[in-house]
């Protein structure tokens, strides 16, 4: 189910610092559909090709293959369809914790934590080790502190309040402040890689486990 919002007046640094409501459950969407999310789809794509200072609300209508009137009726100004774009970004490191809980097997914690990982790499950087274009827009913007806090806070809401429910159901929980914690886990992981690029996953995965104090030994499934 997706949730409509309305857009205001905020300014970049307004939006990325501006935390939505969190989610009754992981089948909840955040993206804009129809043709707010057409629009926003033009803009990301010319925002990350051009930069935002060049992109005009005219360019967005015409890679919508919209009106300049159609775009102001959904959004006020350029900021409404910026702060549009950066929910969008967060949407996408969300929903990328979201896909990874649904490609999870039952009780392989190794395997799973071995996939976060993987899911953590490809959500920031392409596969030679590049930030992605996201990452230039927010520099651009200059949200990209800002937009990190909303995005650790919103992830580890999805975490705490949704998947540690079910980890918690077959492993004592050996940590206090759940939610806390992995706000320390998702931003220590995003300064151990900007320090060092070529830190190995492994190692990447020791941290996780000893930070949350993880039960890494898998367990079998019940049979019906």
């Amino acid at each position: 189910m997706a949730i409509k919002r309305d857009y205001g007046k905020m300014t970049p640094l307004q939006a990325a610092g501006c935390l939505r409501e969190r989610r009754r459950d992981l089948t909840e969407s955040r993206r804009l559909t129809d043709t707010p999310g057409a629009i926003v789809t033009a803009a990301r794509k010319l925002f990350e090709r051009q930069g935002v200072r060049a992109t005009s609300v005219a360019s967005i209508a015409r890679e919508a293959n919209v009106t300049r009137e159609l775009v102001y009726y959904h959004f006020a100004n350029r900021n409404d369809v910026i702060e549009a774009v950066i929910d969008d970004y967060v949407e996408d490191l969300v929903e990328s914790v979201i896909v990874w809980n649904e490609a999870r097997i039952f009780g392989d914690t190794p395997g799973s934590l071995k996939k976060c990982i993987r899911t953590f790499r490809y959500s920031l950087y392409d596969g030679a080790g590049r930030p992605r274009p996201m990452i230039a827009v927010l520099e651009e913007l200059g949200v990209r502190d800002a937009f990190d806090v909303r995005a650790t806070r919103e992830a580890a809401d999805c975490l705490a309040n949704h998947i540690a429910k079910e980890y918690a159901a077959y492993h004592q929980i050996e940590i206090e402040l759940v939610h806390e914690m992995f706000c320390v886990v998702i931003f220590g992981l995003v300064g151990l890689v900007k320090m060092n690029p070529r830190i190995e996953d492994d190692v990447l995965m020791k941290v996780i486990e000893q930070t949350l104090r993880l039960d890494m030994v898998p367990i079998e499934a019940e049979k019906g």
